[in-house]
């Protein structure tokens, strides 16, 4: 897949996007926080990681603009968005844009249900269940949904 190009949505500090560009082509993360981008790239500059790319901003609002950076469809998608989840626009937003898989990771098992009913043309392959808050009521969900 090195010739694929992918988006990561809610980036944080890029670990997903930076993991992400070991197997594709071309990586682009988005974060609101600016803090958080310049740490992604410190880190990406660090590993010696040329074929990913991040920026500031709202994912919500970035959406058209980001595709042109790639230039070309991605064929993956990741979100880990807050615990408000991605909301009706970027899930029709990926819907549109089609890509082969979609992973989520959440903190929030009621908007990712939504989320991924407003996913058109998706079915979850596999979910996994992570504890990163021993003896709290907060869990971690990653799901892996790929084109029906």
């Amino acid at each position: 897949m090195k010739n694929a190009a992918g988006l990561d949505l809610f980036c944080g500090v890029g670990g997903f996007a930076l993991n992400l560009a070991s197997i594709l082509g071309q990586v682009y993360g988005v974060e609101v926080s600016k803090p958080a981008i310049s740490a992604a790239k410190r880190a990406a500059n660090y590993s010696g990681i040329k074929n990913v790319s991040f920026a500031a901003g709202d994912a919500g609002t970035m959406l058209e603009s980001v595709c042109p950076v790639l230039g070309k469809k991605p064929e993956a998608v990741v979100v880990n968005p807050p615990r408000r989840g991605i909301g009706t626009g970027i899930c029709e937003w990926i819907s549109r844009l089609s890509p082969s898989v979609v992973v989520y990771s959440s903190c929030n098992p009621l908007s990712l249900q939504k989320d991924l009913s407003r996913l058109e043309g998706y079915r979850v392959k596999q979910a996994q269940l992570f504890d990163m808050f021993p003896h709290t009521s907060h869990a971690e969900v990653m799901v892996l949904a790929v084109k029906k």
